[in-house]
């Protein structure tokens, strides 16, 4: 079932540049939903019922709710629901979904690229190409490395499609007993140090929730392979930012690939912009040209569907 009238909700300098593009997608996966947008809750009428909210994870969320009659349907253009459980907010009744999915094949992408960048050592020699200065060294081959992923979801599965032409060996850590094509074995999550033992490569793909969250601890750390790498596209805080730190410090894992952090944007005085074996970016994984297409596409297969308020709870 398609909405009568849908709210899209976003921050006004976002809005005014996506505006043309949401009005385009809304004629072409929405017809007929009558669409309202808004950059603040003072933006928002207060005399019209929605079916549909569309808003990311806003501080300002609970007061633009407030202000109109309970929707049937919540969508999030965020991936994972964290922030929006933080505000605590009375969601019975109300269908809430995620965009999990929408941008996985770009995550994807993002940690073969960061692998890459990492073993082929692309930011190493981009410096040197900046000072002028000639240096020739021994590269990694990635033929036969141990790669272990965390979470084989959406974002997970594709890693493993797009690592297998790579010739790695692939296992992966799930709370859902699983058969993926591709990886050799599935550890239970209390076998997390076990991956930890075996893989040069580990990389994060989990949503942030109680139980994900410090997943990847010291005990963890301290297990990892000399010469090891870890990546994390999830959340900041499913690593012990203090303990990644530390182990960084003393050499195990060598380097790391990160896209999120405990703190965003990341602090000035942060100790990871001083550290030349971690490549860092500003959560930006998750971008793709394609990411407001693929949302309406899936709300559009989706529909309005009547179902109960649960918390994604899942690993992956």
């Amino acid at each position: 079932m398609k909405p009568e009238n849908a709210l899209f909700l976003q921050k006004p300098d976002v809005l005014d540049r996506q505006r043309t593009l949401l009005e385009g997608l809304f004629a072409r996966y929405l017809p007929g939903t009558a669409c309202r947008f808004a950059g603040s809750p003072d933006g928002i009428p207060s005399d019209v019922t929605f079916d549909l909210v569309i808003t990311p994870q806003l501080d300002w969320l609970p007061e633009a709710l407030a202000r109109i009659p309970r929707p049937e349907h919540i969508h999030l253009t965020s991936a994972g629901r964290d922030r929006l459980d933080a505000m605590k907010l009375d969601l019975h009744d109300i269908t809430v979904t995620t965009s999990a999915g929408v941008n996985a094949t770009a995550i994807a992408e993002y940690v073969i690229g960061g692998i890459l960048s990492h073993t082929k050592q692309f930011h190493r020699y981009r410096d040197l190409q900046m000072r002028q200065e000639w240096q020739r060294t021994w590269l990694t081959e990635l033929t036969g490395a141990r790669l272990g992923i965390v979470g084989l979801g959406n974002i997970g599965t594709r890693v493993v499609q797009r690592a297998i032409p790579f010739g790695m060996v692939i296992r992966g850590c799930d709370n859902v007993e699983r058969d993926v094509p591709g990886v050799e074995k599935v550890y239970g999550v209390g076998d997390l140090v076990d991956l930890a033992e075996w893989c040069d490569i580990m990389v994060l793909c989990v949503p942030l929730t109680p139980n994900t969250r410090g997943i990847i601890n010291a005990g963890v750390l301290g297990r990892m392979r000399p010469g090891s790498l870890l990546v994390n596209v999830s959340r900041g805080p499913v690593v012990d930012e203090s303990a990644l730190i530390n182990a960084l410090r003393n050499g195990i894992p060598a380097g790391a690939v990160l896209d999120v952090f405990d703190e965003e944007p990341l602090p000035s005085n942060h100790p990871y912009w001083s550290m030349p074996q971690v490549i860092l970016t500003p959560h930006v994984a998750g971008t793709t040209q394609r990411y407001m297409e693929n949302m309406f596409a899936m709300i559009s297969r989706n529909g309005l569907q009547r179902e109960p308020n649960r918390k994604k709870r899942r690993l992956s």
